[in-house]
């Protein structure tokens, strides 16, 4: 079924949350974000790391990685603009406290919660209490839809934030909706758009065609390719997205689409220098500043 207001997100379209910068502006302009992830088993140094500079090319102030205490020092050698905030931690899981998660969101105008947290009561809890209390923009992924699947989507209706942004693959959706996923690829935009509607959230509902919806407008992303089938791929997402809602909160369905193009795209650089086997998430990363310039001088885009 083809929902009849779906809009093909095109480069054009991506401009109006890529502006030019004057010479007068400085870092706290354009937003300070956190990003919260990781876990001893999940610790992925570099693709944590990876995270945070796909933020950083895609604009952000100041990014804050906030990471497990024992998982740091790993890290840490990875991160060059980017801020490190350990976390509290049990099992190699990150441990809830209040107080730590009120610092690590105070001034911050957009969070990305859940890459690598696994899915403990901790990690239930620090997304209840960013549900109940932070009031910026919230992106959920990873881990942070398996708890949402686990506990239920109905905290999603009445919650805080500006704005719940989701960021489902096809087998998250399934666990999020109980649809099956073969019913969900044959209905993408149409089951996507009603559950945004439902629930009061962005969805972005990652595939070859990737859907991004706020229950009334639907945008198609039609950008990406076969190399981004690799561990990592979106972890760099979430940290594009972040990125953008930090200087975008205005318009943050265009936001979202637009970090969602400019992700694909910059796939697409990267397997052109590389090949489809070969790639890695960096080097996705890598070519997000060709996307960029691309898009703002409308070459190639």
């Amino acid at each position: 079924m083809q929902y009849e207001r779906q809009h093909i997100w095109t480069a054009e379209d991506c401009l109006q949350c890529l502006p030019p910068r004057s010479g007068e502006c400085n870092k706290g302009d354009f937003g300070y974000i956190a990003l919260v992830a990781g876990s001893t088993e999940y610790s992925g140094a570099a693709k944590l790391a990876n995270m945070a500079a796909a933020a950083m090319r895609s604009g952000a102030g100041v990014v804050k990685l906030a990471v497990p205490a024992s998982i740091a020092h790993a890290v840490m050698p990875y991160l060059c603009e980017s801020t490190l905030f350990p976390l509290s931690e049990t099992d190699g899981q990150l441990l809830f406290r209040e107080d730590e998660f009120r610092e690590l969101v105070r001034n911050v105008r957009s969070v990305a919660f859940g890459m690598g947290c696994k899915t403990g009561k901790n990690t239930a809890l620090a997304l209840r209490y960013l549900l109940n209390n932070y009031d910026g923009d919230l992106v959920i992924d990873a881990d942070g839809l398996n708890v949402l699947a686990l506990t239920g989507t109905d905290i999603l209706r009445g919650c805080r934030p500006h704005a719940v942004i989701l960021t489902p693959h096809v087998r998250e959706f399934s666990r999020l909706t109980g649809a099956s996923a073969e019913d969900i690829s044959a209905n993408k935009a149409d089951l996507a758009r009603r559950f945004a509607a439902e629930h009061g959230v962005i969805l972005l509902l990652k595939g070859s065609d990737t859907v991004v919806t706020d229950g009334d407008s639907v945008h198609l992303i039609k950008r990406g390719c076969a190399g981004m089938a690799t561990a990592g791929s979106g972890d760099v997402l979430s940290g594009i997205i972040a990125a953008l809602l930090g200087y975008n909160s205005h318009s943050v369905l265009q936001a979202t689409a637009t970090a969602a193009y400019v992700n694909g795209l910059a796939g697409e650089f990267a397997q052109q220098k590389t090949n489809s086997i070969s790639m890695i998430a960096s080097d996705t990363v890598s070519c997000i500043v060709q996307a960029i310039t691309s898009i703002m001088y409308k070459s190639n885009a």
